[in-house]
């Protein structure tokens, strides 16, 4: 699996909160496992870009000192035909179907 070759946590993190590295590449991991649904990438592995990476780490890494994620909620704005929607899908099915703790 790639990694982005510097990551740093929000600057959003609590400071109770830690970054949780397994937590993250098991979500980095699950998502790209996934293949493109549409367009000319159908059929081809989600390969994340380091901006959606940088989003993933955040969501999934950020925990609170009781075990659950700090953040639950996202608000990402980029131009059309950036892959919002497919990353959200990805998203989606991670809280799904991956072997995730809920959220309080």
């Amino acid at each position: 699996m790639r990694e982005l070759a510097e990551y740093h946590p929000t600057r959003f993190m609590a400071e109770s909160s830690r970054y949780d590295k397994r937590r993250a590449d098991f979500a980095v991991a699950f998502i790209e496992a996934l293949k493109h649904t549409k367009g000319r990438w159908a059929g081809k592995p989600f390969k994340l870009i380091d901006w959606q990476e940088q989003i993933i780490r955040d969501l999934f890494g950020v925990v609170k000192p009781d075990g659950f994620r700090q953040f639950t909620t996202a608000y990402v704005e980029i131009p059309k035909k950036q892959g919002k929607s497919e990353l959200a899908a990805a998203v989606a099915l991670l809280l799904c179907c991956g072997r995730w703790r809920g959220t309080r």
